[in-house]
Parts: structure tokens; sequence; C-alpha cells
């Protein structure tokens, strides 16, 4: 997507960044893209495609996991983020929710919401306003507020971990895997509450997907990444159309 689709500069640029993992495995090969302000944007791939290593390459995570961006470099909001610190990023409105949901399972699902929450150290106050806007967005939630989150659904986690990443009030939600092991109705559900998030407050979302329909159902425009390269983009109504992004990038069968 060129500079010059956009109206206005890009809230995320990633440009031609290359990441190694333990300074031997090349993960990312020149990878380009970009999130406008209020958009929507998937990024396809299959398995092992480096979608997971671009979002964490964006959060500034890749490092947790001995990877290391040697090329290229991001851009958030204007500023260079290539090496910032991830919580300095979930300061500044970047958050991201890990594949696997990764919830405090041991915790109710209203601390696990709180939790995230706590960045900045806003009043008491506050963070209740932000948990009642999450249960607006979510009411499953608020009927499961004093529930462990052990005891929930993989479906009723994935919203933890949405709401979580939510409770910091972000401008960007970077989501790897929303659907993963979830029912098709449950995964509907969770993206249609995404897509009132987008539409409503102007969230910006890059959600990494290897389930090719309801990432171009909901987004406005997608990436394809096959061998952590950027092989094809396009506006989801186009990419949607077109039969050989799943036949031949993600491996559907005809």
């Amino acid at each position: 997507m060129s500079q010059s689709l956009l109206a206005d500069p890009p809230l995320l640029s990633v440009e031609q960044v290359e990441v190694f993992y333990e300074q031997s495995i090349l993960a990312l090969r020149g990878v380009k893209l970009q999130v406008g302000k209020g958009q929507m944007v998937a990024l396809l791939g299959a398995n092992g495609a480096g979608k997971s290593t671009t979002l964490k390459a964006i959060s500034s995570l890749v490092r947790a996991e001995r990877g290391e961006v040697v090329k290229g470099r991001i851009v958030y909001q204007g500023q260079v983020i290539t090496d910032a610190d991830p919580a300095s990023l979930v300061l500044a409105g970047l958050a991201q929710v890990l594949e696997g949901r990764h919830c405090f399972t041991h915790l109710s699902v209203e601390q696990n919401l709180l939790i995230g929450g706590f960045v900045g150290r806003p009043s008491r106050k506050v963070l209740h306003q932000r948990l009642e806007r999450i249960y607006g967005y979510f009411p499953r939630l608020r009927l499961l507020r004093k529930r462990l989150t052990g005891y929930a659904s993989g479906g009723e986690q994935q919203m933890v971990a949405i709401g979580r990443a939510l409770m910091s009030e972000p401008r960007l939600l970077l989501l790897d895997e929303p659907s993963m092991g979830l029912a098709p109705q449950v995964v509907e559900e969770i993206f249609e509450i995404l897509a009132r998030l987008n539409r409503e407050e102007g969230l910006s979302l890059l959600v990494a997907e290897q389930n090719i329909n309801i990432a171009l159902d909901y987004a406005q425009y997608a990436f394809v990444l096959e061998n952590g390269r950027v092989v094809d983009e396009g506006s989801a109504v186009e990419l949607a159309a077109r039969e050989d992004i799943q036949n031949y990038y993600l491996g559907a069968v005809g």
C-alpha cells in the first residue's frame, strides 16, 4: 500500500524489515507494510510464513525470543520504534494480543482485565470507566467477571485477552491468530466486536490470520506473507475475489 493511497501519513509503517533469530535464522526478509489511521488490515499467510514474527517485531517482543531486527525500520505515529521498549509502546498506544491468549487462569476475568489497565497508573475512577467500556463491547465478560479465567471457554478467554489489551486504550491493536481453535460462531462474534471498535472508535487493527475468509470479510486491506516476505497486497475485496490467493499462498485445496 503506497503512501499515496493514504490521505494521512500511516499510523504504522514497516519498512524493509529483516529479522534474525539467534543470529542465524532469517525469519523476515524485507517486509514492508502500512496501517492507516482507523484502518483494519489483515496479515495473511500459512503457518510459519512470518506473521507472528512481524507482529512481535512491531511490538518489540521479538527480542524476548532471541530475535533481532537487523535491517529496516518500524515507524509508529511518525516515530522510529525499531528498538523501543515494549512497555513504552503500550504507553504510546500500541498493544498486542498474543497467539494463544495467555490469560492468568488463576485470576478472575475482571482481575485479568484490570491488569491491562494499570499501564500509566490511572485512577480507580478511570479504571472503572475502562472496565465498563469493555463490558459494553463484551457483555459476556460482565456475566463472568467473578469467574476464574481458567474455567472460561476458549472463546471467552480470547475475549478476555482482547479486553485486557483494550484496557490500555490503544490506538493500534495487533492481534495474532484470534480465530485459532475457536468455533466459527465465536470467531464471527469476536470479529464483529473488532469491527465495531474499528468503526465506532476509530481503532486501528493489524490482524494476523490463517483464516483468510473471516479476515477478508472484515478487513479493508490485506498483505500476504510467504516464507518471511510480503508477496502480495491489495484491498480485501480484490484479494477475496482471487482464487490464487487461497490456492497458492495459503495452501488451500482447490
